[in-house]
């Protein structure tokens, strides 16, 4: 999975180590690119009301675009919680990766933030492995100056400091930015995105959107806790994220997904490059959010 940027699980992280190779679809990225898609800057981001919850996806195999890899499967969980002032977000990935020599690998990303409602701050540590062992670890926080620079200051993998421009964004305004513009009508949205995930800084992110419609969950009702979806409209979203910065002409992941008002995900498509993973709802369960004084959002 690839970074999930708010809602997004996280793709980008997680790599099939030397099976992994390049991506070869640029259709999406020229796309977005001859569009002009709407730059989402960092300013007093609406984020909605989102509903506290955790969900259970099962990942089975779409397609595979490369010879060497025989199967892949995996299985992803993520909770979002509303603390407040801040959202509480942790996820992990598992992806088992079977070659054509019948060998397998397990790579596992996990990830728990803790952003500020209006982007002030912004707490992260991720960590992935492969086979049991450690790939890479990142911790540290991102502060906004008054300015709109993003100061991040990393203590793992080790001390470092990093300025970002003011026009970067972090997870959960980017889920606001999407769903302001599924209710504006905007078929494209850029944005630069400061995850955590690495300490390159923040990714140029190009999204993607179909139309915002009232429409029914694909799990059956009689599994869903009641009026989850009850009102909610749903919007189609594609994000095709790229590492190597503006002048990189092709994604190192693209993730499709459908995206629910209250902030809930289901239709994953998951594209690694040498193969891509499809995503079903397996459990969805509410979570309490805080009890909360009042407090200016």
């Amino acid at each position: 999975m690839k970074r999930m940027t708010g809602t997004r699980l996280v793709t980008q992280g997680v790599k099939a180590g030397s099976m992994t190779q390049s991506v070869r679809a640029v259709g999406l990225a020229t796309l977005c690119l001859m569009a002009s898609p709407a730059r989402a800057e960092h300013r007093s981001i609406p984020v909605p009301a989102l509903l506290s919850h955790k969900v259970s996806y099962t990942l089975g195999l779409a397609r595979l675009k490369a010879g060497s890899l025989a199967a892949a499967s995996g299985h992803a969980t993520y909770q979002l919680r509303d603390l407040c002032d801040v959202w509480s977000v942790s996820q992990k990935l598992e992806v088992q990766i079977t070659s054509g020599d019948g060998s397998t690998s397990l790579v596992s990303y996990q990830s728990a933030t803790l952003e500020n409602k209006k982007g002030h701050s912004f707490l992260f540590r991720t960590v992935q492995t492969q086979d049991g062992e450690m790939t890479s670890e990142t911790a540290g926080e991102a502060r906004r100056r008054r300015d709109g620079r993003v100061i991040v200051h990393f203590t793992k993998p080790e001390p470092a400091t990093l300025t970002l421009p003011a026009r970067v964004i972090f997870p959960m305004q980017f889920t606001g930015v999407l769903l302001d513009a599924a209710h504006r009508g905007l078929l494209h949205v850029q944005s630069d995105i400061f995850d955590g995930a690495s300490t390159d800084g923040a990714t140029p992110n190009y999204a993607t959107l179909g139309t915002l419609r009232a429409t029914k969950p694909d799990m059956d009702s009689a599994s869903l806790p009641s009026a989850v979806f009850q009102g909610q409209s749903a919007v189609p979203v594609t994000v095709a994220s790229f590492g190597g910065g503006e002048t990189s002409l092709l994604p190192d992941s693209t993730y499709s997904d459908r995206l629910w008002t209250n902030g809930v995900e289901d239709r994953l498509l998951i594209d690694f490059g040498d193969y891509v993973l499809s995503g079903q709802i397996e459990t969805l369960t509410p979570v309490a959010p805080a009890h909360c004084a009042s407090v200016s959002r």
